[in-house]
């Protein structure tokens, strides 16, 4: 069976050596650099794994052979759905690989931001120490409001509960069950936006949750409210943010995530210094990558053995 690994995943000896019990793997470390190349990659692969390519209808249609897409990653955007469901291509993801990860990144980007690290940092490489300008805050005893509770979101909870900070939760499907574990109580989003000292979003991308927090919603906010995002970056109206972060509405923010990635070049978010930054990495730990492979493979291992899981529905 040709297995084709058509860009970079995370691999491990483990992981080729089971993959050649099912066939013979071609593993690709970059990305194609057209869509000719993928086509050229593809054309007689049967399996293919997939980390950051856009599989296409017309990548579909010419890789004859193709039976089942592995995706790795836990969304299933990067494959054209509807049109591998007409060739009875089986697509599937990896759900839930990163939440520890993801969890863990959106307290290093609060932390950061409210205790003002970067700043600190590049004050002290400059051959400075002075602490009057950083002033931070606490977490204990502040409110955190949590939009979404996935499994990520009720990790965050959890995590903020151990802060020793008062949780509240907004999500359209409500699992009381985990409420009542964590020792959060779910409001509508109007009360936890007006609530919340700190806000932190969980959500998928979807057209009810882009934008979903716009400059109505900010402004409805406490003034000096610290937002965190290592969801998707269309969630928020990144105007409206930048606005509010330099009103003083949002105080703090912690974003690895954008509207538009990479954030162009003279992005207005370069130039405040009371946002901390990063390139999308919540999920990017040697662990939640392991995971990751782990669960991909083993996706591929079920759908040679007649019993695919983990599949992505066409209207995922």
């Amino acid at each position: 069976m040709n297995i084709v690994i058509v860009d970079h995943v995370y691999l491990e000896e483990e992981h080729i050596k089971k993959l050649q019990t099912l066939g013979n793997p071609k593993v690709y470390t970059d990305p194609p650099k057209s869509a000719a190349e993928l086509r050229e990659r593809i054309k007689d692969a049967e399996i293919v794994i997939v980390g950051w390519t856009q599989i296409d209808q017309e990548a579909l249609d010419s890789a004859s052979k193709l039976k089942m897409v592995s995706i790795w990653a836990t969304t299933c955007h990067y494959v054209d759905l509807k049109a591998a469901a007409k060739k009875s291509i089986t697509v599937t993801h990896v759900p839930g690989y990163a939440t520890e990860s993801v969890a863990e990144h959106t307290f290093a980007l609060l932390l950061a931001a409210i205790r003002k690290l970067p700043l600190a940092d590049q004050h002290v490489r400059s051959g400075e120490f002075d602490w009057r300008p950083f002033g931070g805050r606490e977490l204990a005893g502040k409110t955190m409001g949590v939009i979404g509770t996935g499994a990520i979101g009720c990790r965050v909870a959890e995590i903020a509960r151990a802060f020793k900070m008062k949780v509240l939760g907004y999500d359209k499907y409500q699992n009381m069950k985990k409420a009542e574990e964590i020792g959060f109580v779910y409001v509508d989003l109007s009360t936890l936006l007006k609530e919340s000292d700190v806000v932190s979003l969980h959500v998928t991308l979807t057209p009810e949750t882009r934008k979903m927090l716009g400059k109505k919603e900010i402004a409805t906010m406490k003034k000096g409210t610290v937002l965190v995002n290592t969801s998707q970056g269309k969630v928020i109206d990144e105007e409206a943010l930048i606005e509010a972060l330099k009103t003083g509405r949002i105080a703090y923010a912690g974003l690895d995530v954008f509207d538009e990635e990479p954030p162009p070049k003279g992005n207005p978010l370069f130039k405040l210094n009371n946002v901390v930054l990063s390139p999308h990495i919540g999920f990017n730990t040697l662990e939640a990558a392991k995971r990751c492979t782990d669960i991909c493979v083993d996706n591929i291992v079920k759908f040679v053995q007649g019993h695919p899981q983990n599949m992505c529905a066409p209207s995922a």
